[in-house]
C-alpha cells in the first residue's frame, strides 16, 4: 500500500471546493504531512480502500456522497484499518452528526490551529 514505504501514512483531504482544498493540503504539507486529495466522496472511497491512511478531513456538504456516507463507508470497509477523521461542517447539527460518529467536526471558518492540533494529537497516540 502507499504510505507504508514511509514511517508516516498519507491524509486524505476530501472537499469538493477546489481553492479550500488546496489550501487544506498546502497548509497540512507545510507541516509535514504526506497529503493526498480527492474532490468527491467516490474518489475518496477508492483511495481510502487502496491506501493505508493516517486521517481523512472530509467536508459534510459534497454532491454525491456526502462527508458522513464517505465515512461511514470507509468504517464498514474498512473495519479496525479506517483512519482517524475530521469532519469539516457548516453548521451545528452536521457538527452534531461529526461527534455522533466519534470524529471531530469542525464548523467552517474554522480555525487552522483546531485542525493541526487535532492532527498532533493523534500523532502523539500513534506514537504511545
Amino acid at each position: 500500500m502507499v504510505g507504508e514505504e514511509t514511517n508516516e501514512r498519507p491524509i486524505l483531504v476530501v472537499e469538493d471546493d477546489p481553492n479550500l482544498r488546496a489550501a487544506l493540503a498546502r497548509i497540512l504539507r507545510g507541516e509535514g504531512h504526506d497529503v493526498l486529495e480527492a474532490a468527491d466522496g467516490d474518489t475518496a472511497l477508492a483511495i481510502a480502500r487502496a491506501v493505508g491512511l493516517r486521517m481523512m478531513v472530509v467536508d459534510y456538504s459534497m454532491p454525491g456522497l456526502d462527508g458522513e456516507s464517505v465515512l461511514r463507508q470507509v468504517r464498514a470497509d474498512l473495519a479496525d484499518e479506517a483512519p482517524e477523521a475530521v469532519l469539516l461542517t457548516a453548521g451545528a447539527h452536521e457538527q452534531a452528526r461529526a461527534e455522533a460518529l466519534g470524529v471531530l467536526g469542525l464548523c467552517k471558518p474554522f480555525q487552522v490551529e483546531t485542525l493541526l492540533a487535532a492532527l498532533a494529537t493523534h500523532r502523539s497516540d500513534e506514537t504511545v
